[in-house]
């Protein structure tokens, strides 16, 4: 693996693959996880003296083994065949693309409970096109973090996704601009950085 780059700044992203109705419910080990196609990568590089957003990137995707999306993702993401059909790439160019704006820095992705990781998400599309490229790529979860300062808060969250961070906080109203919602990938980094602005990140683990 590629040494992380010291650095002030770092990246965090989110990806949306798509699933379908009884997805959550699939075992972690079942196979037809790994057939979930990534239609969406967003990321941000972040400055580390103040969280402000250096560069911002934002790919869709068009998935290639089953080209038409279910209703249920659909519905959920806000995310459609025809968005896709017009700005969709293909995996394999979004991933360099991804690697090139990542460019060595720290990658935070958010899986509570560590779960089903967008590392993992990532690796198994590697898999799916036949790419045995390696991940030069230091990806690292910043779950526990919130995990971590919830506690030191008194807060008994169960759980939240990374879009869910910004309704739990309360700061939504600063991802406004944006006119997304929860389960876009871009909408999903923004929360993810009104949560670490809020809570005083400061530093890497």
């Amino acid at each position: 693996m590629k040494a992380m780059k010291m650095s002030e700044q770092f990246v965090i992203f989110d990806t949306e693959y798509a699933s379908w109705q009884g997805f959550i419910d699939l075992a972690l080990d079942d196979p037809l996880r790994k057939t979930a196609e990534i239609v969406q990568i967003a990321a941000l590089k972040i400055n580390l003296n103040d969280l402000s957003v250096k560069e911002e990137f934002n790919c869709y995707i068009k998935p290639h083994f089953k080209p038409k999306l279910s209703d249920y993702f659909i519905e959920l993401t806000g995310i459609s065949d025809e968005l896709l059909d017009e700005k969709g790439v293909d995996f394999l160019s979004a991933f360099k693309h991804f690697c090139g704006f990542a460019d060595g820095l720290v990658c935070y992705s958010h899986a509570w409970g560590q779960k089903y990781a967008d590392e993992v998400v990532i690796k198994n599309n590697l898999e799916l096109f036949g790419c045995d490229t390696h991940l030069n790529l230091d990806f690292r979860n910043i779950a526990p973090w919130f995990e971590a300062q919830y506690r030191k808060r008194g807060m008994n969250i169960a759980k939240q996704s990374s879009g869910q961070i910004c309704k739990i906080l309360d700061t939504k109203r600063e991802l406004s601009s944006l006119n997304l919602d929860e389960h876009n990938a871009l909408f999903d980094v923004y929360s993810l950085l009104s949560g670490l602005r809020c809570l005083g990140f400061s530093s890497f683990f």
